[in-house]
């Protein structure tokens, strides 16, 4: 049985001859044919019927054949659809770009010569049905992977938030008076489980930005409201490590166009991480500033420092800086990948500067106050 058995197919040319031609070997395979005699008239027919494969011609009065391809692939209801481009002489050049473009390959027309057994020609198609699947399936399988993976993490952090807050209670002695024993244990149960709704939001941020779900609520902030809202937890933070952290804001508001929520984020993050590896009696300074028509956000540590070899991967997936001071620092490797994936989305930069073990480290992100442009 031939691949094309069954196969819906859409010829697109303005050459009644080469659409008859292509009819009659098509059909010869069992292929159900339609025609179109324009781009326009194709994506007429597009919003009626879905199909396997569409053969389209890339040089066509009005519409061309490429604007009809990047159509095609913004739609949705057409991702299972193979397209295969037909060029004439000296448009491989046009065809390649076509493939950059989401075409599953290229068939010119003077190989389609009367009479042959047109044995390459089925061959190019059944390529192209085989190379769609394929990416088709693998987007599946990714959807499916993010889509466990979130209700996986999800489904964790619901409960353990629930026995956090549970633990605090009972810690804050809300069912009753408590000994100083009982109270230290609840808050070391406290702490755990926080640790563990950490983990698992870090695992949830990650699964959501692998799926492509980033999304941005942009609005008008003075950014030393989020950086004031995330020093007063790390202060307190800070001060039970034997911590000093410093805040160094401009008097004037710094306004910006960010996401809030998503910016505490980023500064939460640098400030955990810079706490997590500062020993105690260590300083950690958190400024902000404004340059020109960016804000400058910094967040500087006395702690272990960075070999200048790690620099480069520290904002790679699962990266944890190795050695023995590090061995017993707990973390999911994920942290400051988000916050790059973050800053960027805001088109922004990140980065980490230091002089080595021992001398601590400096992680800059860099932000600017429009926001986002629109093709960024």
């Amino acid at each position: 049985m031939s691949a094309l058995t069954g196969k819906r197919v859409l010829i697109v040319d303005d050459s009644r001859t080469v659409r008859g031609l292509l009819r009659r070997i098509l059909t010869s395979q069992g292929a159900q044919v339609d025609e179109a005699d324009s781009g326009e008239s194709a994506l007429e027919r597009l919003k009626e019927t879905t199909y396997d494969l569409i053969l389209l011609d890339l040089v066509m009065p009005g519409m061309d054949g490429l604007e009809v391809l990047r159509r095609i692939r913004r739609q949705e209801a057409h991702d299972r659809c193979a397209i295969v481009i037909l060029t004439g002489t000296g448009g491989v050049r046009e065809a390649v770009e076509a493939i950059r473009q989401g075409a599953d390959g290229y068939i010119q027309k003077q190989d389609l010569s009367v009479g042959g057994d047109y044995a390459e020609f089925f061959y190019a198609l059944e390529q192209a049905l085989q190379h769609r699947a394929g990416i088709v399936a693998q987007e599946e399988l990714e959807q499916l992977r993010a889509d466990f993976y979130s209700m996986v993490v999800h489904d964790l952090r619901s409960p353990a938030s629930s026995a956090l807050l549970a633990t605090k209670m009972l810690a804050d002695g809300d069912y009753g008076p408590l000994s100083p024993e009982q109270r230290e244990i609840l808050n070391l149960t406290a702490s755990s489980l926080q640790k563990v709704i950490n983990l698992v939001s870090d695992f949830l941020d990650y699964a959501e930005i692998e799926a492509g779900y980033l999304r941005l609520e942009l609005e008008e902030v003075d950014l030393r409201r989020v950086v004031e809202e995330s020093a007063r937890m790390a202060r307190l933070q800070a001060g039970a490590r034997g911590q000093k952290l410093t805040l160094d804001l401009p008097e004037e508001p710094v306004v910006a166009r960010v996401d809030p929520e998503r910016l505490k984020q980023v500064v939460d993050n640098l400030l955990s991480n810079a706490m997590k590896y500062t020993p105690e009696g260590g300083q950690i300074t958190l400024r902000l500033r404004v340059e020109g028509d960016e804000a400058v956000l910094q967040v500087s540590d006395t702690g272990q420092g960075i070999p200048p070899d790690q620099l480069p991967a520290l904002f790679t997936k699962y990266h944890r800086v190795p050695g023995e001071a590090t061995r017993g620092i707990v973390g999911t490797g994920l942290g400051l990948l988000i916050v790059k994936e973050i800053v960027e989305a805001h088109g922004g930069k990140v980065w980490a500067e230091s002089e080595g073990v021992g001398k601590g480290s400096t992680f800059t992100v860099v932000l600017p106050l429009s926001g986002p442009s629109e093709t960024g």
